[in-house]
This record gives structure tokens, C-alpha cells and sequence, in this order.
């Protein structure tokens, strides 16, 4: 599937200016389609879309990723203990696995409904 992309990245442009995109007439008619089904318009549904798909803008109080280093698993590790330490023959169990069980539950009670 071929798409054009036509764009002005000329920084002296206001925001409010049209973001032009050259589609191909298939993905035309399936855009249109889709919005009518959702009970939108182009625009709206387009504005959605992308509003789900494309990332935020970072805010000054977002950190920037670092990769994981062996100094950070270490202090990872340290703090795992000192917790264990702390809370000696208290159980913490695997969040993931406890998720999981509810989310099969859940599967079950909703095909029950059907």
C-alpha cells in the first residue's frame, strides 16, 4: 500500500495551518468508510486515530530513558533484600501471575454471559 506524504516542514508555519497528506484513493475510500461507521467525520475520526497512535509531547518532569546497568540491577537487588529483610516470612507474590489468574477469570464469567 503506497502513501504519499506531502508536508510543509518549514518552521516559520503557524499551527493552525492545514497538515496536507496525499493518500492513495484505497486508503481514501477506507478512511471514509471506517468514519461513517464510527458516526464521524474525516477530520474527527483521523484527529482520533492518530490522538491514540502518535506519542505526546515529553514535559520537563519526564526523564530521559537510560538503558539498565549493572549498578542499577545491583541497587535493584539490595532493595529487593532490604524489603525481604524488613518483612521476614511475609510472602509477596507475582503480580504478573496474580493479573493473569484474574484476567482468565474474568474471560470465564464473560463466557458464561454469551
Amino acid at each position: 500500500m503506497a502513501v504519499q506524504h506531502q508536508y510543509d516542514d518549514d518552521k516559520t508555519n503557524s499551527p493552525e495551518e492545514p497538515f496536507i497528506i496525499d493518500l492513495v484513493p484505497e486508503l481514501k475510500r477506507r478512511i471514509r468508510a471506517a468514519a461513517a461507521e464510527n458516526g464521524l467525520s474525516v477530520q474527527e475520526y483521523l484527529e482520533r486515530l492518530l490522538d491514540q497512535t502518535v506519542p505526546g509531547e515529553k514535559t520537563s518532569t519526564q526523564r530521559p530513558r537510560r538503558p539498565l546497568n549493572r549498578e542499577a540491577v545491583d541497587r535493584l537487588l539490595q532493595t529487593r533484600e532490604a524489603i525481604k529483610r524488613a518483612h521476614p516470612g511475609q510472602v509477596f507474590e507475582d503480580s504478573a501471575e496474580t493479573l493473569r489468574q484474574i484476567r482468565e477469570e474474568r474471560m470465564r464469567e464473560l463466557e458464561s454471559y454469551e
